[in-house]
């Protein structure tokens, strides 16, 4: 039976003094130690508020396990990479003085500055790897339209309370690539509030995420292309709200369309139910508050 071989003395002398000024809340000496070498307004801040955070709510190093590195498949490796590539990688459970319990990580590569030393590496945005094609929201309305349509389907088959349903709402998210369906049977149901069936069902949408990361224009339901900027970036923080807006915009003409054409007359519905559509972000919104029951009842007017 083989044994692992023994851990590098600098990764061990490293994460060590990682715990002591991480226990201290030393935030400066913490950022010199990871990246000696980088200016104050550098790669180092990134990680500052979450570690900061940690510290400052009372947590405190429980165990830290070093173990050569594998980069694990998480999403955000599909548009950063660490740098420099790491070597190894060290688990840390946290505890707070409340007793609750986190985990974080560092990953560590060689320095260079000191023979056998080891840094913190840290995350470096990597180059589109292909060109993405624009985003036609005709196609993608279409696409929900089924999804949603198959959805309203199913929960009326398959719920048997008797309660009528108040709320039809639409969730999604541009960071998860998710659009999640809800139907609320609470007679006092309130938007933004949790529902008797909460995501009942989820449709994937990958191309969503893939605007963001990749930054192709959108071709709205008119044929005509939406650009954020003229670079076409929609990464900043602006351009990402115009980018939820037209996607809300896309959801609210479909929902219509449904309602409009009998697709949700499946529902036993109350009278007063009401559509809505919301993104993650809280960016995006529909109907606004004091706009509720006029245009978005779920029971199309006779």
């Amino acid at each position: 039976m083989s044994s692992s071989p023994p851990l590098p003395p600098g990764a061990v002398a490293f994460v060590d003094r990682w715990r002591e000024l991480f226990d201290a809340r030393d935030w400066a000496a913490l950022r010199a130690h990871e990246h000696p070498d980088f200016p104050g307004s550098g790669p180092p801040k990134q990680n500052d508020s979450f570690i900061r955070g940690l510290g400052t709510s009372g947590y405190r190093v429980h165990s830290a396990k070093l173990k050569p590195f594998v980069q694990p498949k998480w999403s955000i490796f599909r548009t950063t990479r660490l740098h420099p590539q790491p070597t190894y990688w060290c688990d840390l459970v946290l505890k707070s003085d409340k007793g609750h319990q986190t985990e974080a990580f560092i990953a560590l590569a060689p320095w260079e500055g000191t023979e056998g030393a080891f840094r913190a590496s840290y995350y470096v945005e990597l180059p589109p790897k292909k060109k993405v094609a624009p985003l036609d929201l005709g196609k993608e309305q279409a696409r929900v339209s089924r999804f949603l349509a198959k959805a309203v389907k199913d929960f009326a088959r398959s719920h048997k309370d008797p309660r009528p349903v108040q709320r039809l709402a639409l969730r999604y998210s541009t960071d998860n690539g998710a659009l999640n369906v809800g139907f609320d049977l609470n007679p006092e149901s309130e938007p933004g509030e949790g529902m008797t069936h909460d995501d009942f069902a989820e449709l994937l949408v990958p191309r969503w995420p893939d605007v963001m990361e990749h930054k192709p224009a959108l071709v709205g339901l008119d044929g005509v292309k939406l650009a954020a900027r003229e670079d076409g970036t929609w990464g900043t923080p602006e351009a990402h709200a115009r980018l939820e807006e037209h996607l809300g915009k896309m959801l609210v003409a479909m929902l219509l369309e449904l309602r409009d054409s009998g697709q949700l007359e499946a529902l036993r519905a109350s009278d007063t139910a009401e559509l809505g559509v919301e993104d993650s972000e809280g960016v995006f919104g529909w109907p606004d508050y004091e706009e509720r029951g006029r245009e978005n009842r779920l029971v199309a007017k006779r």
